[in-house]
């Protein structure tokens, strides 16, 4: 079963440094955590969901890995799927392999290939980063991958649309405006950032009524946004915003490093209050 993520990912160079940044969307209420351990011998920072295996993060190269979902139709329903769920899709280690890889060639082909097949790779829109370079993959099963090197300078930006494959995600109705709008106002609002301290702050501003499908953070009653993933790669520091009360859980930092490693990533949490 893949679970459906109704998200907004961003990448930005703000004041030299390159940032990756995520505005996570659920359905039903995750079970969150964040490990910090060695995968391979790369140490690597990450938001793990317990209740689909979902991981998100980076590593000690400062290498970090966002995604957004272009397979749509599970979304609303998502929080009755997974309590049928038995076991977990595979997405979530597809995830962990792509960012605990030492360089952007790797992890790019880890993100198109799985377990030897081309046509299992990681789906939707995905940001592989360095803090020197970034690179956008488009992956739509059946189709060939696009890869794009991009200038980070301005934002870059996407939702449940596609950019490439047009037609692909959200295709029409009020979930494509959704999809196009939140795009649009994350691009404006995080050009005019100077200090990626903002960033999340930023992506989570509403522009239109509280209970809008256009808002960048989501607050309806079928779709809203749990927690928000910031990465400063060039400093390899994972920031973790969530929402306690659109959460089941968040069971903080599990430290599964081994003794007497000396943290290279650091990490930080925020508790976010009712806005």
């Amino acid at each position: 079963m893949n679970i459906i993520q109704e998200c907004i990912i961003v990448s930005k160079e703000i004041d030299d440094k390159f940032i990756l940044a995520k505005n996570r969307d659920r359905g039903y209420h995750p079970k969150l955590e964040v490990i910090h351990e060695l995968i391979d011998g790369v140490e690597v920072a990450y938001l793990h969901d317990e209740v689909t295996d979902w991981s998100e993060g980076m590593n000690e190269y400062g290498l970090g890995v966002v995604n957004s979902a272009l397979l749509v139709g599970y979304d609303e329903a998502e929080g009755k799927l997974i309590q049928n769920m038995r076991g977990y899709g595979a997405d979530g280690a597809k995830m962990r392999s792509i960012f605990s890889k030492k360089t952007l060639k790797e992890a790019i082909k880890a993100t198109i290939v799985w377990k030897g097949n081309k046509k299992k790779g990681l789906s939707g829109h995905t940001f592989i980063s360095t803090p020197k370079q970034m690179v956008s993959v488009e992956n739509i099963p059946n189709l060939k991958p696009q890869l794009e090197l991009q200038n980070t300078e301005s934002p870059v930006v996407r939702t449940n649309h596609g950019h490439v494959y047009v037609g692909t995600g959200y295709s029409d109705g009020k979930k494509y405006l959704s999809s196009k709008m939140r795009k649009l106002s994350a691009e404006k609002i995080i050009d005019k950032i100077t200090d990626w301290k903002q960033v999340g702050v930023a992506l989570r501003k509403q522009f239109f009524k509280k209970d809008s499908v256009l808002n960048m953070r989501k607050d309806t009653p079928k779709m809203w946004t749990s927690s928000q993933t910031i990465m400063n790669l060039t400093e390899t520091i994972l920031e973790v915003n969530y929402y306690d009360h659109k959460v089941k859980s968040f069971n903080g930092i599990i430290n599964k490093l081994p003794k007497g490693h000396t943290p290279k990533i650091k990490i930080i949490i925020n508790k976010l209050e009712k806005e």
